[in-house]
């Protein structure tokens, strides 16, 4: 089951591509070896990975040759033999098939904006303007409520030949807007009039000026790097150090004796577990969404300055804590208490200032004799000197050389960059940190201890550039594009624009949103009618 990849740079300097083409539940059997051969602490048991059984389409149905489908397909299988593995210590012999739907898999990275209210799936809201009504409008506008705001994150060409830049606006755009001297108030009818004044501006500078700006101000950005650029830089050598999947014992502290599992009528492998989820928009909250659907409960901190999500909440419970207030703080104290988990998902070291840092956790966990599992979700890893930049999902699709390829498998040659179509590497890091946030909590349980996993957007992407995975042909690509004729991706569009376009080209081009066992609905929410998303895969 060795690689089937070659070094070719078909798509560009360090690309990879497949000399043959492996129908998907094909590939994801001999990725699934590879990816438990290298994982610290995972089984590497032949009999336990064949027995896995993946089924779906032969073909992926995201577009780009990118396997991320694959990818996803193998990371939840490795979700369920570790679930299988706490189920037997929990008393429970025969833990039953683990069936990954290879189909559901490639959903499964779009689940943001896969959802329908009332039968009206997600892109239909939005061109009807329902969906206005059902999200925080305040913090909506101040991220994204006009065209140049909107275009504040976008991919822009600049004075270096062949080089592109990634600017995301985050949650205030304006400060990045004027950082580039543009007036925040400069009309834009459209968001297509919005991204030529930004372009404008931006193409005045070289890349390297753009990143200065961006570190300088404290902005997310950054350079549309390919796939060998990206891998000598000093950073991305840094990652290279790293595992995907990535955790340690903390000897540190003082020992702690095993943790058993609760005991708990609920037969899922995480029923009875606390977690404590502080996090922000998609991958630390796919991550508690993850662990929640194995029976852990799950509370998410929240903060009216994050933007409302539709599908990342199901099965979790919510406090909304503002951490600058002395009160505040005193209520996450006391919630850290009892957890068995917790999920940091904001930039690197930020709670730390704030006094909720892995060091003032183990103290905590040393107190009461019971362990913790601390995991840190970010864009750029442990270490290296990016390791405390803002990032978000674009930005490191950008960094390890993602939007490079996508742009040159779409037909550019001169390192004109896209977005990936889906937050790819948001919820596949989600499902990474639920991975090790099991392989954690199993060890607590036989050893003790208490442990601290890493978890990052940009080692995703760069795993998914790596020979050993490797990328589609053009031909394969072709094919896809064949099959759901999904319209034209653009350097211009934001993440949103793509979203809604996938869901669009799902809904018209496939059966998914027909195959009622793909799906799970919820009649208690706060929209007053049915709220359909997407079934956990395992």
């Amino acid at each position: 089951m060795g690689s089937l990849a070659m070094a070719d740079g078909e798509y560009g300097p360090g690309s990879y591509v497949d000399t043959k083409f492996t129908p998907v539940p094909e590939e994801c059997t001999r990725l699934l070896h590879y990816l438990a051969k290298i994982t610290p602490g995972f089984t590497k048991d032949r009999a336990v990975l064949d027995a896995v059984r993946f089924e779906g389409g032969d073909y992926p149905c995201i577009p780009g040759p990118i396997k991320s489908q694959a990818l996803t397909a193998v990371l939840h299988a490795m979700v369920g033999i570790v679930g299988q593995e706490i189920l037997e210590i929990r008393g429970q012999k025969d833990a039953g098939q683990i069936t990954i739907n290879t189909d559901q898999a490639g959903l499964y990275v779009g689940t943001p904006p896969l959802f329908s209210v009332g039968g009206k799936w997600s892109h239909e809201l939005v061109e009807s303007g329902e969906i206005n009504h059902m999200i925080a409008a305040a913090n909506r506008d101040k991220a994204l409520g006009t065209p140049l705001r909107y275009r504040a994150t976008a991919i822009y060409p600049t004075k270096t030949p062949g080089v592109w830049y990634q600017w995301h606006g985050s949650t205030d755009p304006d400060a990045l807007l004027q950082a580039m001297g543009i007036d925040v108030k400069t009309p834009a009818a459209t968001p297509e009039e919005a991204y030529e004044i930004i372009k404008k501006v931006s193409i005045k500078y070289s890349a390297r000026e753009l990143e200065m700006i961006a570190m300088e101000h404290g902005l997310c950005g950054c350079t549309c790097f390919s796939p060998q650029a990206w891998r000598e830089t000093l950073m991305g050598k840094a990652l290279l150090r790293h595992h995907l999947i990535e955790y340690s014992e903390q000897t540190q502290a003082p020992p702690t004796a095993p943790a058993p599992f609760p005991k708990s009528a609920d037969k899922r492998p995480l029923a009875g577990i606390k977690v404590v989820e502080l996090a922000r928009i998609i991958a630390a909250p796919a991550l508690g969404a993850a662990l929640a659907s194995f029976g852990a409960d799950v509370v998410r901190v929240t903060s009216r300055k994050l933007i409302l999500q539709f599908t990342l909440t199901a099965g979790k419970t919510e406090a909304e804590l503002d951490l600058g207030t002395e009160e505040h703080r005193q209520q996450l104290h006391k919630l850290l208490e009892e957890a068995d988990v917790i999920i940091q998902g904001f930039r690197r070291k930020s709670l730390e200032r704030k006094g909720f840092g892995l060091n003032e956790l183990l103290k905590m966990a040393s107190k009461r004799n019971k362990g913790i599992v601390y995991i840190d979700e970010n864009c750029f890893g442990p270490d290296g000197y990016w390791a405390e930049r803002p990032g978000w999902q674009q930005i490191a699709d950008a960094a390890a050389g993602n939007s490079y390829v996508m742009g040159n498998a779409y037909g550019y040659r001169d390192g004109t960059s896209v977005l990936p179509s889906l937050p790819i590497s948001d919820m596949s890091t989600g499902i990474t940190g639920t991975i090790t946030t099991m392989l954690a909590l199993r060890d607590r349980a036989k050893y003790g201890g208490s442990y601290h996993g890493e978890v990052a957007l940009t080692k995703y992407n760069a795993t998914t550039m790596e020979k050993e995975i490797g990328l589609y042909t053009r031909d394969v690509v072709a094919k896809m594009q064949e099959i759901y004729q999904y319209p034209p991706m653009t350097p211009d569009l934001h993440v949103e624009d793509l979203f809604y376009m996938m869901v669009d080209v799902w809904q018209k081009k496939s059966k998914f949103f027909e195959t009622e066992k793909l799906w799970v609905d919820f009649d208690d929410n706060p929209y007053g009618k049915t709220l359909r998303i997407l079934a956990p895969l395992v």
